[in-house]
C-alpha cells in the first residue's frame, strides 16, 4: 500500500496499536476474571453442599415434606446500575434468587428445597459439577451424595451472575484507561508533530532553494534524515557539476562554430564580389573547407551529445579486425596514405564491444595516429591478450617538436598548438574517452623510449 502521508500514517498506526492492545487487554481480562469467579462460585457451591448436609445431620429427623422450603426473597431487577450499599434491601439481596438447593432421597422423595429450585431434580443424581438448563436460564450445579443420610444434596447457581460479575470487572478496569486515551492520542499527535517536524523543515529547504545556485544544504538532522541529506547534497554537487560542464560546452562549441560561420561568411563575401575565374575558385575552395569542417564539428557534438544520455549498451562479441577495417574505410585516402600499416591482429580475435561506438573509438584514434604521424611512418595496431586481462595498442611516430600534452589529452575543443594547421576539432579524444569509459575500459597515452606516441586500450575482463 502507498503511503501518501507519513505523519498520518504513524498517527493511525500508532493509535491503532494503542486501542488494540486495550481491546486485547479488555477481552483478556474478561475471561481471566470469568475463569476466576468460576472458580471461587464453583468452591462456594461445594461448601453450600456440605453446609446443608451438615445442617441435615443436625436435625432431629429428615422426613419428606413439601412444606420444606428455604424462602427466597422476590427482588424485581430494573436493570439500573447500583452501589453495593443500594443492592442491600431490607428482604435481602437479588442474588440470592440465583442460588438454589434441592435434597432428594435415593428413592426420588423430595426432603428440602429453596423456593426458585422447583419440586423437578435440578442435576443429574451423579457426584460432581454439572451445567443444566432451568426455568430458563443456565445454571451450574454440584451434587453431593450423604451416605449416612442416604440421600443426595443438589447446589445451582445461574451462570449469568458469574457473566455479569465479569463483566462489570472488566468494565471497571478499563473506564479508567478510556479515560486516559485521549490524553494519550493528544500526547502521540504532539510526538509525531515534533518527530517530523525536521521532514518539513527539510521540505521547506528544498523548496526554497535557488536553481541558479546549488548550495549543498546544511542543517542539524537527526541520524535517520542525514543519509538523505548526503543524498541530496550529493546530487545537487552533480548537477552542478553537469549544468557547469554544459555551460562550458555551449560556450566552446559556440567560440568553435563561430570560427568556420565567419570563414564561410568572409568566403562567400569574396565570391559575390569575385571578378575572374580563379577568384571564383579559390573562394569555392574555401568554402567546401570550411564547410566540411563545420559539418565534421557539428557530427562530433552530436555524438557527444547522444553519449552523455547512454545508459546502457548493447554489447556483442564481434571480430576486432573487422572492426578496424571498417573504421579505416571512413579515414580519407590522403590520410591512409600518409603512413604505412602494421596491422597485428589475427583474424579469430573477438571482442565484445558495442559495434558502432567502438568502431567510432577506433575511427578517431586511427585518423589522428594518420593525421599526426611523420610522413612515411609506419602505425602499428597490437592485441595481445592473456588469461587476466587484453590490451589494443596504436603506435605512431611523431616529430619532436609535435609531441602532445599527454595530461590535457580528451579535453573538449582541446587541441596542440603545434597542430592547429592540421584539420580537426578538438572533440574526438573527448568522444573516445567517453566510450571507453562506458566499456570500462581503461585509456592512457605515453611516449616510450623510441620516441613514439602509444595509446593504449586495456581491459581486466578481456573486452577488448
Amino acid at each position: 500500500m502507498k503511503i501518501k502521508s507519513l505523519r498520518r500514517m504513524l498517527l493511525l498506526s500508532i493509535n491503532g496499536v494503542i486501542l488494540l492492545l486495550m481491546i486485547v487487554t479488555g477481552v483478556s481480562t474478561f475471561y481471566s476474571a470469568h475463569h476466576e469467579l468460576d472458580e471461587l462460585f464453583d468452591a462456594q457451591l461445594a461448601q453450600y453442599a456440605r453446609l446443608v448436609r451438615h445442617l441435615l445431620v443436625e436435625s432431629s429427623s429428615i422426613k419428606p415434606a413439601f412444606d420444606n422450603v428455604i424462602e427466597v426473597p422476590r427482588i424485581i431487577e430494573d436493570g439500573i446500575e447500583r452501589t453495593s450499599a443500594q443492592e442491600r434491601h431490607p428482604e435481602g439481596h437479588k442474588y440470592e434468587s440465583k442460588i438454589a438447593v434441592q435434597v432428594w432421597s435415593l428413592d426420588g422423595k423430595l426432603f428440602l428445597r429453596s423456593a426458585n429450585a422447583g419440586t423437578h431434580p435440578l442435576q443429574p443424581m451423579d457426584a460432581g459439577y454439572h451445567v443444566v438448563n432451568f426455568d430458563g436460564y443456565e445454571w451450574v450445579g454440584f451434587s453431593l451424595y450423604a451416605e449416612d443420610l442416604k440421600v443426595w444434596v443438589f447446589t445451582a447457581q445461574r451462570e449469568d451472575v458469574r457473566g455479569e460479575l465479569s463483566f462489570h470487572l472488566t468494565i471497571d478496569q478499563l473506564v479508567p484507561l478510556s479515560f486516559v486515551v485521549i490524553p494519550i492520542f493528544i500526547l502521540v499527535w504532539l510526538t509525531v508533530y515534533w518527530g517530523t517536524r525536521p521532514i518539513n523543515e527539510l521540505s521547506a529547504r528544498l523548496a526554497g532553494t535557488d536553481p541558479a545556485d546549488l548550495k549543498p544544504l546544511q542543517m542539524e538532522l537527526p541520524r535517520e534524515l542525514q543519509p538523505f541529506q548526503h543524498a541530496v547534497n550529493t546530487l545537487l554537487q552533480e548537477l552542478k557539476s553537469y549544468i557547469s560542464k554544459e555551460k562550458r560546452f555551449i560556450a566552446d562549441a559556440s567560440h568553435e562554430l563561430r570560427t568556420p560561420l565567419s570563414i564561410l561568411q568572409l568566403h562567400t563575401d569574396n565570391l559575390s564580389k569575385a571578378h575572374s575565374g580563379d577568384e571564383i575558385q579559390l573562394a569555392n575552395d574555401a568554402i567546401q573547407k570550411s564547410t566540411k569542417r563545420l559539418s565534421h564539428l557539428v557530427f562530433q557534438l552530436m555524438e557527444m551529445q547522444k553519449l552523455e544520455h547512454l545508459s546502457r549498451l548493447e554489447k556483442k562479441q564481434i571480430s576486432l579486425l573487422g572492426l578496424i577495417s571498417d573504421a579505416m574505410g571512413q579515414i580519407e585516402s590522403k590520410h591512409l596514405d600518409n603512413v604505412s600499416w602494421d596491422i597485428r591482429v589475427n583474424a579469430e580475435t573477438t571482442i565484445f564491444v558495442e559495434p558502432a561506438l567502438f568502431q567510432c573509438v577506433l575511427r578517431n584514434l586511427l585518423d589522428n595516429a594518420a593525421k599526426y604521424a611523420c610522413q612515411n611512418s609506419v602505425v602499428v595496431v597490437e592485441y595481445l591478450s592473456t588469461l587476466t586481462d587484453s590490451k589494443l595498442t596504436i603506435t605512431n611516430q611523431l616529430s619532436k617538436d609535435s609531441m602532445p600534452e599527454l595530461d590535457r589529452l580528451g579535453e573538449r575543443f582541446f587541441r596542440a598548438t603545434v597542430h592547429q594547421d592540421i584539420a580537426g576539432s578538438g572533440l574526438g579524444l573527448s568522444v573516445v574517452r567517453k566510450i571507453t569509459e562506458l566499456h570500462q575500459i581503461d585509456l592512457t597515452y605515453q611516449i616510450n623510449d623510441d620516441g613514439c606516441f602509444v595509446v593504449v586500450l586495456a581491459s581486466r575482463e578481456n573486452t577488448v
